[in-house]
Parts: C-alpha cells; structure tokens; sequence
C-alpha cells in the first residue's frame, strides 16, 4: 500500500531535505575516513554524492578519448555550424579576420651579431631578403600548388580550415612552373584526407593517418589522393605515404597546422566549435522557433463566419450540386499578411495568439551567448559585435580577446608561416639569389632565417587616448617606438621612420614644413657669405 500513498508538497520537501542531509553528513564521514568507505578527500571525486554518482568518465589515451568516430563527427558538424549557424560562424570568421585579416606580413631579421657582420649590412641583407620572399608570397603562382590563392590568402584559408577540421597539412611539392622563380609551392591537405591506407585500425606507431616514432615524433603522414568513400568516376582512391623531413637535408616537407593541442602525445587536433556544438545547436534551433513564431504572429488573419442572414440571402445557390457549392463557400483557409478568409456556415474561427516576440527571448539568448563566448575565449561584445556598454567594458572585451588572438596568431606563425619562409629560403640559397654564407651549419641557418611577422593591428576605441599611452609608456621606459608602431599600426618601425624622414625632407624643400608643437627650435643653417655687389 505504500507504493500506491500520496504524500503532500510539505511531505515531499520535507524528504529531500532530509536524504541532502543525509547525504552530506554520509560524504563528510567519507571524507574523514569513517564509515568503512573509501576515503575521498576531495567532493569532487566522491561516487556517494546523488550529483557526483551518475558523472564516471573512463581515463584513455589521447588517441582513445579523441578517436577516429567522434573526431569525424565532430568535424562534419563544426562544418556545418560554419555554414548554417550564425554565431559559430561569426567565431571561426572574427578569428580568421583579426588573426590573419589582409595577412601576416614577414620581417626578416637576420641575427648579424651571430653572423659577424655589421649591422648596416644586416639591413642591406634583410632588404633583400624581404624583396625575394615577396616575389613568392605575393604570386600565386609561385606558392600555391593550385596557382590560387597567394601566401596571405593561404594564411586565412589555413587558420579557417584548422578551427573547423581540428588540423590542416600543408605539403610542399617541387613544381616547376613557366614565368616562375622558384619551384617551391604549398599545398593544404584538409585534415579529412589524412587517414590510415585503406581506413584499416590503428597501430602501435600509426594513429589516423599520421605515423610516428618511438618517441612520438612524427616520421610519415599517409594522405588520400582524394576523399575517403567518396566516388569520382574515372579515379582510383589511393594513399601516399609523405615523409615529414627529407631524408637527406632534414627539409621539412609536410606541416601540420593544429587548432589545438591539448595533451602530449595527441596527434590530431579537435575542431575550435567541439566544446560548444550542443549548446550552439540548442541555441540555433531556438533561435529559428522564436523567429518563426513571430513571423506567424506577425500574419494576424480575420476569419468571416456566416450567419443565418447570410444563408437566407443565398437560397438561390441551391441549384448548384454540392461540388460547385462547395468551391464557392468554401476557399481555401491559410494564414497570411492580412489576409482576410471567409468562413463556410458552422466552421468557427480559432485564433491562436502565440504572443511574440517573446520578451525573455533577447536576455536568455545573451546569456548563452556569453557562456559560449567564454568557452571560445570571446567576450560577447566581440563574438556579436555589439558594444553597448561603457568605454571601459568594451576595451577589457577587445583587449581579452586579443590575447586570444596574439596566441592564435602565433601558433600560425610557427606551424605554417616560419616554415614556409624558412623553405623558401633554402631554395633561394641553393639557387644562388642569397648568399649566405655557412648556411648549411644548423645554427648559422637559423641566424639567416630570424623574422618577425606582423599582422593587423587590433585598432582602438579611443585612438587619443591609446596614442597618449602609448607615448607614456615610451617615456617611462617600459615599451619601444618598435613595440607600439606594430601594435597600433601593423607596421614596421623602421619603414614608418624612414618613410617619415622622406616626407619632412620633401616640405622643408618645399618650404611648406611646420614642426610639431613642443618641438625644439632648428638650429639656424650657416648661410653663405654674401658678395659685395650684394652687400
């Protein structure tokens, strides 16, 4: 009979607030050791709480927690987030756009104290390094294998297919091509495309696609020559076993580009969207039942119902068979703007008010938003580009995200941008167009191949206020006009300082130069001795 009483809220309350105490004095005997249980000494690792009992992860590998089903999965619905939901798009472009934008600029800094030269001859060097390097990256027929995109563009389409597939590769194939310099291009290899020979399990030494040695370094990448399980007529699905360095020069010929590494010995990234999938897919779908909800709201129609008047007027009607009557008196019933849709005698109208635009609907999908934003390391306000706040909210939003940025972009700096110079400049080396001498000494090559790469500058909410700070920051020591000419213009020191010392050569010749305000006086230029007919 007991399963069959009913018991009142107050019963009801009363019995949960007795199993939680219960329950909290049960975990704190656990914890000390009492009880006869095993000691846990954290809550979090308790298997007695009600909140912690159903919440077992397994411990695996790298390769078991992040294995060849999920990842696919993972990676097919990242893509599709890209295409069709609006706020995992807008994450995965804002990177793209403040990462990369119009692309990573390369700024070759030969390290001439390690080379013993001068450091006048560095400059000369860098200069015409810089000339070589641009001749490629700017071509792209020079550095596409596909004679596509230029190195820039190939920056952004890395960083995008990275953040949606979890990694790209990028091999470096020798083509030579008419009207070209150099034979080095690049290839990027989506990370679906990379997978065992024949979709067999893993090895010991081989996991997806990539295979390593007993120290987990990568020695071959196996890549499709198309799609696996994809049909092409006329193409025969094949892999070839790539190695990752040359044998003979150690010459890096394939490059991964991750999204994320987050365990040593992961070998295959996990997609920029797969910690926040559900919730965009929830939030999305929600998104979509609002929005049509308001559309049907907003389709108000008025419903004419005949009465007995009506049907007396129409006796007339009753000639027709019951067909025909039955397509006058009875049109078709749809919503519409405004529309207006007449009754057949004893149909009553429903109307059915789904009141929106719901009220809670712009709080609850902010609020979701923001966790979503958190996960990603976006602040809301950059993830919708919406800054309604104060001065001080929105520039703490912009400076965290780009800290995230600044880490992004240095990953991409040294997974496919560094290497990619770096290639290119041995081939300019064995071509003859750089001398460089001692190059092939490990430690002198890396002398000749020091660079900076500079992207976009991140821009300002206030841009007096950032310029005054940058200045003080100079003053008291703690920056460099290097330092902030790159972070608020982009831009190299040394271009916008010889630049500059041209255009103030240029109005003082013309005689149209005033100095800044605060500046010291010029001296006065020694004007020559006049002559005597002058005199």
């Amino acid at each position: 009979m007991g399963f069959f009483s009913k018991s009142t809220p107050d019963e009801v309350m009363a019995k949960a607030a007795s199993q939680a105490v219960r329950d909290l004095v049960q975990s704190q005997t656990r914890m000390q050791g009492g009880g006869g249980g095993v000691e846990t000494k954290w809550r979090g690792a308790s298997r007695v709480l009600r909140s912690m009992s159903s919440w077992l992860p397994a411990l695996g590998s790298p390769s078991k927690d992040l294995s060849a089903p999920e990842r696919k999965t993972l990676v097919a619905r990242s893509r599709d987030a890209l295409r069709n939901h609006l706020i995992a798009r807008a994450a995965i472009v804002r990177n793209r756009t403040s990462v990369v934008g119009t692309g990573l600029i390369c700024r070759p800094q030969v390290d001439w104290e390690a080379l013993g030269i001068s450091e006048e001859a560095a400059e000369l060097l860098n200069a015409q390094i810089e000339r070589e390097w641009t001749l490629w990256a700017e071509n792209p027929q020079e550095c596409d294998a596909e004679a596509t995109l230029n190195h820039y563009q190939l920056q952004a389409l890395a960083l995008v297919s990275a953040l949606s597939g979890g990694d790209v590769f990028a091999t470096t194939p020798d083509i030579e091509r008419n009207g070209t310099i150099y034979s080095t291009r690049i290839q990027l290899i989506e990370t679906d495309r990379v997978t065992n020979p024949n979709n067999t399990p893993d090895r010991a030494n081989l996991v997806e696609g990539i295979e390593f040695d007993e120290h987990g370094a990568p020695t071959h990448f196996h890549i499709c020559n198309g799609y696996p399980g994809e049909m092409v007529p006329g193409k025969t699905i094949k892999w070839d076993r790539v190695p990752v360095f040359g044998a003979e020069t150690g010459r890096r010929r394939v490059m991964q580009i991750w999204c994320d590494k987050d365990r040593p010995g992961q070998k295959r990234g996990a997609p920029y969207l797969a910690p926040v999938l559900e919730p965009l897919q929830k939030l999305e779908r929600y998104s979509s039942a609002e929005l049509m909800a308001a559309i049907i709201s907003a389709m108000f129609t008025v419903f004419l119902k005949k009465g007995e008047a009506f049907n007396q007027g129409n006796l007339g009607l009753s000639a027709l068979t019951d067909d025909e009557n039955s397509a006058i008196d009875q049109p078709p019933v749809q919503l519409g703007e405004g529309a207006v849709v007449d009754l057949a005698p004893g149909e009553e109208p429903m109307i059915a008010n789904p009141a929106r635009p719901n009220a809670q609907f712009d709080p609850f999908f902010t609020s979701i938003v923001k966790e979503i934003g958190a996960a990603l390391e976006l602040p809301m306000e950059e993830l919708m580009l919406y800054y309604s706040s104060s001065y001080s909210a929105a520039r703490a939003s912009m400076l965290q995200a780009w800290r995230a940025f600044y880490m992004r972009r240095w990953w991409l700096v040294c997974d496919f941008c560094q290497p990619s110079y770096e290639l290119l400049f041995d081939e300019a080396v064995a071509r003859g167009r750089i001398k460089a001498p001692g190059y092939a000494d490990p430690a002198i090559r890396r002398a000749y191949t020091r660079a900076i790469w500079i992207g976009p500058a991140k821009g300002a909410i206030d841009e007096l206020k950032e310029a005054n700070a940058a200045g003080k920051r100079i003053e008291i020591g703690v920056s460099n006009e290097t330092i902030e000419a790159a972070a608020m213009t982009g831009e190299n020191w040394q271009q916008i300082y010889r630049q500059r010392n041209r255009e103030i050569a240029q109005r003082r010749a013309d005689g149209n130069y005033t100095p800044p305000k605060g500046a010291a006086p010029e001296p006065e230029q020694d004007l020559p001795p006049k002559k005597p007919e002058e005199e």
